[in-house]
């Protein structure tokens, strides 16, 4: 932290001599809503800003190793479980925007994305990030509802990528409002070159029945007093030698042996329901997936999704303290038409925001139900964990 913030003093020292000459602006460093802000003029800006994410869980039953993503399969113990640096801004132009991200646990840089949005309905984006598939996965783990997120996700999610994608928001304020994305990626995961002449292909798009752009966060923090939220479909292709895909790149789901090149062709369908009013949030996925194992000519389908819900009870009951939240979620994935091999998650707890998701303590306990899939595996898990954003 004092290495960087020395290096950001040097910066604005020699940006200050270049701005003794006539007409040249002056740097300013101040500290804002996301960490510390330093500009140059209308057309340079760069934020900085530190997370950290400290989490104790805790799990009963046979399979120690249950884990939502790998960014959750630490059980037991005490865990950093996240720690960020993210850095983003713009330069030569406000509408050439940049981020990166990088995480220190495990060594990675996570993201590194350039967006050219000069204009509002078309918009073009490149690089790697966690692509806009489905909301739970994009949405930053800091601004989830509950300590992590369902055990869906690992099933659905295509996660980072690597490639170039166009959207755009369209017809703001009106009934049409939307918004619309259009990506195709290398299809093999975080830091990964495609593997053959297949590409990951995605499209989305959102309408939003409250008729402007819904904020991509969990909860409803602000006590929107007009319904807010929106409506998403969702479809993907790719061909690949994986079923899955994490912050640690490409994998397999259970059942599933590693693949070979091109050996699993993967068509997916997702719809979405976000809801927020009055404190009450409400957000929905539901997912179709269809694994086609090229080498062995055996199809998989796989249906799931969650449904979770959170409540300021401060809003009907005057003495609750109002920076605590009330969450419920319930999560299944299913391997058969008949739902009847399934792996369930039922999860309760509650939040206490210091200053909204940049400052809050989460806590929930699980129920969950089949562990990947084996029927003989129940178990229970208690988590705490504080997310802090400066």
């Amino acid at each position: 932290m004092k290495q960087t913030l020395l290096m950001m003093l040097l910066l604005v020292s020699v940006l200050s001599l270049v701005a003794q000459e006539d007409n040249v602006p002056e740097p300013n460093l101040r500290y804002g809503g996301k960490g510390w802000e330093l500009s140059y003029g209308e057309n340079y800006l760069m934020t900085l800003e530190w997370r950290l994410q400290f989490r104790f869980a805790g799990i009963s039953g046979q399979q120690t190793g249950f884990y939502v993503q790998d960014e959750d399969n630490v059980n037991s113990t005490f865990a950093l479980q996240r720690a960020r640096l993210k850095v983003g801004g713009h330069v030569y132009q406000p509408y050439l925007k940049y981020y990166l991200e990088y995480d220190f646990p495990s060594n990675n840089l996570m993201n590194w994305v350039m967006t050219i949005d000069k204009y509002k309905g078309l918009q073009v984006k490149i690089g790697q990030w966690k692509i806009n598939y489905n909301t739970e996965r994009y949405v930053s783990s800091g601004k989830q509802q509950f300590v992590d997120r369902s055990i869906a996700n690992r099933y659905f999610t295509f996660d980072r990528q690597i490639g170039a994608m166009i959207q755009g928001e369209l017809f703001d304020g009106q009934v049409g409002s939307s918004m619309y994305h259009v990506g195709v990626f290398n299809g093999t995961g975080r830091g990964a070159v495609n593997e053959s002449n297949d590409y990951l292909w995605l499209a989305r798009y959102q309408w939003n029945f409250s008729r402007t752009q819904a904020k991509m966060s969990f909860g409803d923090l602000e006590r929107s007093q007009v319904s807010k939220g929106f409506l998403a479909v969702s479809a993907a292709t790719n061909q690949s030698a994986y079923t899955s895909f994490s912050s640690s790149g490409g994998g397999e789901l259970p059942g599933f042996s590693p693949g070979l090149s091109r050996q699993y062709q993967i068509n997916q369908l997702g719809v979405e329901l976000m809801y927020k009013y009055k404190g009450f949030s409400l957000m929905n996925e539901n997912h179709i997936k269809t694994i086609d194992d090229q080498v062995n000519g055996v199809q998989t389908d796989l249906y799931g999704g969650y449904l979770m819900a959170g409540y300021f009870l401060s809003e009907l009951i005057s003495f609750v303290p109002e920076p605590l939240e009330l969450i419920a979620r319930y999560s299944m994935v299913s391997y058969s038409d008949a739902w009847e091999e399934k792996t369930t998650e039922l999860t309760l707890g509650c939040n206490w925001f210091f200053s909204g998701h940049r400052n809050k303590l989460t806590f929930d306990f699980s129920f969950l139900n089949n562990i990947d899939f084996n029927p003989n595996d129940d178990g229970l898990r208690a988590r705490v964990q504080w997310d802090v954003s400066f």
